[in-house]
């Protein structure tokens, strides 16, 4: 005797085009084999819903959704540009170095002279303290 097919092979056997030869041998199988085609026709109907439930639901759906905005997203954007504003008067505001009063052109140059054609890098001026002498 043929052992009965389980529920999982018969939904296999359900949601596959090649028939399971158990079935045309033992009646009980195919019964439940049946049943099972039956249900799914039943809910693969469509469900008949009215226009107004719809609309109903969309409602309640676009309320819940107002409901729930965060006060930080309404406030978002005015943040942002409040930054750029912040950002773009720090930029442009920026303090212009002053000129010195009594440098004119001749001394600018030589000072500009003097940097350029000294051999030691400016950054390593500092170290020149380290090694002087206190005496």
């Amino acid at each position: 005797m043929n052992a009965h097919l389980n529920d999982d092979q018969l939904i296999e056997q359900l949601y596959t085009a090649a028939a399971h030869p158990h079935l045309d041998s033992c009646a009980a199988c195919a019964a439940r084999y049946r049943e099972l085609e039956q249900r799914r026709a039943e809910l693969a109907q469509p469900v008949a819903v009215s226009a107004e439930f719809l609309a109903a639901q969309r409602r309640a759906i676009h309320a819940r959704i107002e409901k729930r905005r965060d006060w930080r997203l309404r406030w978002a954007p005015a943040a942002a540009a409040l930054a750029i504003a912040i950002g773009l008067a720090v930029h442009y505001k920026a303090p212009n170095p002053a000129p010195r009063p009594d440098a004119g052109d001749a001394q600018l140059f030589a000072e500009v002279y003097s940097m350029e054609q000294s051999t030691e890098p400016q950054a390593a001026a500092p170290i020149h303290a380290l090694f002087e002498d206190d005496q």
